[in-house]
Parts: structure tokens; C-alpha cells; sequence
């Protein structure tokens, strides 16, 4: 495995682990925090969730790169559109529910767009994937 590689395997699980955690901070504060702003609650539980499954999702791609082959285009691009998914929507929810902040701009919408873009790079490289012999 190339020097590249596992800086991008290395990058990719903290990146995730430090959205997951946050994720979870996020949505432990919304149980608590927000004192009755059903919105800014909402807003907090929604980023949480995805911001959870796409962490996760992010994860399962990082071990199956380095547990397979396949399309490592359409992987690589679908980790980066996860990664980009969790800033724009997650984070993008979480400044409405933390700081009442709303970036001027599609920030959430472009970030769920990068999702589904994801899920469907996903495909692309399940179609392709092969578990290397071991």
C-alpha cells in the first residue's frame, strides 16, 4: 500500500470518528439544551442522524478500499461527497440548532444533494468491488 493511500485510509476514519463524535455531542445537547425550541431541536437531532449514518457509511467505504479493489474513483469521490454531505448538511444544521446561524446560501440542500450523490457512487463501486485474497 502506497504512502498516498494510507494517508487517505488515516484521514478518512478520523475524519469520520470526529463526525460521529460530534454528531453525538450535538444530539445528546438537543435532548437537553435547548430548553423547550422544538425548531433548534429538530434542526440538532436531523443533523445528528445524518451526520451518524454518514460517518458511519464513510467508515464502511475507508475498510472495504482497504479490505478490496474495485472503482477507487468512484469511491474516493464517494467518500469526498460524504465528507463534504457532512459539512455542508450536518454542519450547516448544527450552526441553525447551536448558534441560531444560517449560512446566506443552499449550504443543507447542496449537502444532502452530495448524500445521494454518494450513495449512488457507492453502487458504482459495489458493482466493481472484488475482496482481496487473503
Amino acid at each position: 500500500m502506497s504512502g498516498s493511500t494510507r494517508f487517505w485510509l488515516k484521514f478518512w476514519i478520523i475524519y469520520a470518528a470526529l463526525w460521529g463524535a460530534g454528531s453525538v455531542a450535538v444530539g445528546a445537547y438537543a435532548a437537553h439544551g435547548f430548553e423547550g425550541d422544538e425548531l433548534r431541536v429538530l434542526w440538532a437531532q436531523t443533523g445528528s442522524l445524518y451526520g451518524l449514518v454518514h460517518a458511519l457509511a464513510l467508515l464502511a467505504l475507508t475498510a472495504l478500499g482497504a479490505a478490496g479493489s474495485g472503482c477507487s474513483r468512484a469511491r474516493t469521490i464517494a467518500s469526498g461527497c460524504f465528507s463534504l454531505g457532512l459539512l455542508f448538511f450536518s454542519g450547516g444544521l448544527f450552526l441553525k440548532a447551536l448558534c441560531d446561524l444560517s449560512l446566506n446560501g443552499p449550504y443543507i440542500p447542496v449537502g444532502g444533494s452530495l448524500f445521494i450523490l454518494g450513495w449512488l457512487l457507492t453502487v458504482a463501486f459495489g458493482f466493481t468491488y472484488r475482496q482481496k485474497d487473503l
